[in-house]
């Protein structure tokens, strides 16, 4: 069956996908993964039920385009009420309203020497998100393009990993020692307490929450809640930047 696929064998694949298929169902952009308990918690503590996945961006898109998704021989055939997007990717969709909510922009998370420089990328043993499916990887395929050279020629080096699903493929990749670095948002590297550095040249990655056309009232409800400002201390909790309008 076709569908968005997040199974990735030796990876936990259950963190990305949490709640309740009964209640309002939400597809996010996954560098949010880490907020979703406590965001969870305060909409229960509101009164609403909700499911809640953290998949890359352009499977968020296909969720919200009618497309299952895979776990294994897990098929979650829901479509989701409210989907978080990098705003460009929302020009692919109907949506009935949304609102542009946190930036936050890329590191380098290393496990000996401090890399300060795209560049340097080049002498290490590096994993970087796949800018076919991650909003992440295609801000760095940019950057390196620019400042760095061909990134076709860079990512053939066999000492060059290309993730599917980052968050979960990189912590474990470097805690494992089988890669000097990664490329991760900033707020991941705060996370998860790796050493990392900010390159000067960098880029910005924004999202944005939606609400589909399909999504009941108490979808709506939660919708607005998103606006609060419980959620905006939540997210500048974890070092995002906010960005939504009073």
């Amino acid at each position: 069956m076709s569908g968005a696929n997040i199974t990735l064998p030796g990876f936990n694949v259950i963190t990305d996908v949490r709640g309740s298929l009964s209640g309002v169902k939400m597809s996010l952009a996954g560098n949010q993964w880490f907020v979703v308990d406590e965001l969870m918690m305060f909409l229960k503590s509101r009164g609403f039920t909700v499911y809640v996945e953290t998949i890359p961006p352009a499977l968020v898109l296909r969720r919200a385009l009618g497309e299952p998704l895979i776990i294994g021989d897990l098929t979650i055939d829901v479509r989701p009420d409210i989907v978080s997007l990098p705003p460009n990717m929302l020009n692919e969709l109907n949506v009935r309203d949304h609102f542009e909510y946190v930036e936050n922009d890329l590191a380098i998370v290393f496990v000996s020497e401090p890399i300060n420089d795209w560049c340097d990328l080049r002498s290490k043993r590096v994993a970087i998100p796949n800018p076919v499916t991650e909003g992440i990887g295609t801000l760095f395929r940019e950057i390196y393009t620019e400042y760095c050279g061909d990134y076709s020629e860079f990512v053939g080096r066999g000492s060059v990993y290309l993730t599917r699903i980052h968050h979960r493929e990189i912590p474990e990749l470097l805690r494992n020692g089988l890669i000097d670095a990664g490329v991760v948002w900033r707020t991941e590297a705060i996370y998860w307490g790796f050493r990392y550095t900010v390159p000067s040249k960098n880029r910005v990655g924004r999202l944005s929450f939606a609400l589909m056309p399909w999504a009941s009232n108490e979808a709506v409800n939660v919708f607005e809640l998103l606006r609060s400002d419980y959620v905006k201390r939540l997210y500048e909790k974890y070092g995002f930047r906010w960005i939504a309008k009073p």
